[in-house]
């Protein structure tokens, strides 16, 4: 998968390519970086229960913040959203590296960014949608996409590597003067390892905004002068007034992203625990099932399926990803009955489940935050509205999820009746999404994403 902009792709569009790719990167090692802290706050700062959820509730704040910001960004300049908040997060995470004497600040500083990433995307997909054309814009994010999840992976299994060895004793060496000074300098950064990683996440999330902020976007933007000042729970009941009044074929799109993403939040957290406990294997082996193998299947597939999703129906490709995503559940379910009269199946069945998963994980990602709005939202400031709905829709999901989960593990429902019930989840809103599918032309929807803007007369 190339590095290089499609040749037919006009001057803008091409450097706009090159910049997001850099941002993503960046970005991505970032995250890397900082999916291993709760990690060090639970080892190194011996972080209580009640600390680790603050992540998701920083982030669980930002998703209604959004709501508001949404609907205050969509007569004004997209990239003041993005570098604002951007900053912002880059710097709670530099600042990550002077809390590491406290689990309760280092987690409150990593659910900030969390926070403050999080309003940046609605503003991402407007001005990707702006700059992009329509024809090549799937292929272009899912290029993106698929780079960067190479990206989050090495960054990850990179960082986790070096805490390990940072909790190893380093022998500081007699045989000679260099070898005294490399293993003092060994031993202050195993000492230090926490603070160096947070620093160079802050970095990388630093320089990836201050990247994306150097992208050109053409905006004909409404006049101040016309756009009031927008109160908060105005700004809120505008945004959401777009699945309640405007758009009855969003709502149906809301309906398939909530049961889909509802039954995969039922079972995500329990993989790990699955593989462990019920399957046997290791922290290698889990690491590669849960982040290697996904990630290099989706950075072979990724750019293919853009390319796929810019010529059919955002339906059919929703309806594509979900049943492949809800077989790997399936697999890893059946698993523990299957390597009793067959062994191998223990290896087996997770790499092929993992590797589907994998195959569509960056198709999912693009379609849920980058282009599937854009086939029900006007062009325009309207992106960013249903973009803020999107992003409340999976907070929301995250929150009802995880406390179904815990009501469920209270109730000692395996982990394999989870996965198994989660997996026909998402198959069942595959088949909703085909459904929609064939529904669309009896009511004369357009076809593709390219079809749906060209009514409006973009032609990018």
């Amino acid at each position: 998968m190339a590095l290089r902009p499609v040749a037919a792709w006009t001057g803008n569009a091409q450097r706009t390519f090159r910049l997001h790719m850099v941002y993503a990167l960046l970005d991505a090692t970032a995250g890397g970086i900082l999916m291993n802290a709760p990690i060090v706050a639970i080892k190194a700062f011996e972080a209580a229960n009640w600390h680790l959820p603050l992540r998701e509730l920083y982030a669980a704040i930002g998703m209604l913040i959004t709501l508001y910001l949404s609907s205050r960004m969509a007569t004004r300049p997209k990239m003041p959203y993005v570098f604002i908040p951007g900053m912002f997060a880059g710097l709670a995470t530099l600042a990550m590296a002077l809390a590491t004497g406290s689990a309760f600040w280092f987690l409150t500083l990593l659910g900030i960014g969390a926070m403050f990433e999080v309003l940046t995307r609605p503003a991402v997909t407007t001005i990707l949608r702006t700059n992009y054309p329509v024809e090549h814009r799937g292929h272009a994010t899912g290029r993106v996409r698929g780079w960067s999840s190479l990206a989050f992976v090495a960054s990850s299994v990179t960082s986790a590597l070096l805490l390990r060895w940072a909790d190893q004793p380093i022998a500081t060496g007699s045989e000679a003067s260099s070898l005294v000074a490399l293993g003092w300098i060994g031993q202050w950064t195993a000492q230090h390892m926490a603070q160096v990683l947070m620093i160079a996440g802050g970095t990388f999330s630093l320089a990836s905004f201050f990247c994306f902020q150097r992208i050109r976007v053409d905006e004909r933007l409404t006049d101040r002068a016309s756009s009031p000042p927008i109160r908060f729970f105005q700004g809120i009941r505008d945004t959401l007034s777009l699945i309640a009044i405007r758009n009855g074929r969003f709502r149906r799109y809301l309906l398939g992203c909530f049961l889909d993403g509802f039954c995969q939040a039922l079972y995500l957290p329990l993989i790990w625990l699955f593989l462990s406990r019920d399957l046997g294997y290791g922290y290698l082996g889990c690491v590669g099932l849960m982040h290697v193998i996904p990630a290099l299947a989706a950075f072979a597939a990724t750019g293919s399926l853009g390319w796929l999703f810019d010529r059919i129906s955002p339906w059919i490709s929703w309806a594509g990803v979900r049943f492949v995503w809800g077989l790997d559940a399936l697999l890893l379910a059946i698993t523990p009955a299957l390597m009793v009269p067959f062994p191998p199946a223990v290896w087996i069945l997770p790499v092929v489940g993992r590797t589907l998963k994998g195959s569509v994980q960056g198709g999912w990602w693009i379609l849920y935050w980058q282009v599937g709005v854009t086939y029900f939202a006007p062009p325009g400031g309207d992106t960013s509205r249903y973009m803020g709905v999107m992003v409340f829709l999976n907070g929301s999901i995250r929150l009802l999820a995880s406390l179904t989960g815990m009501l469920l593990m209270a109730l000692a429902v395996p982990p394999g009746w989870l996965l198994a019930f989660g997996g026909l989840g998402v198959i069942l809103s595959g088949l909703y999404s085909l459904k929609q599918a064939c529904g669309e032309p009896k009511q004369r929807g357009p076809e593709t994403i390219a079809e749906f803007e060209h009514q409006f007369g973009i032609d990018r």
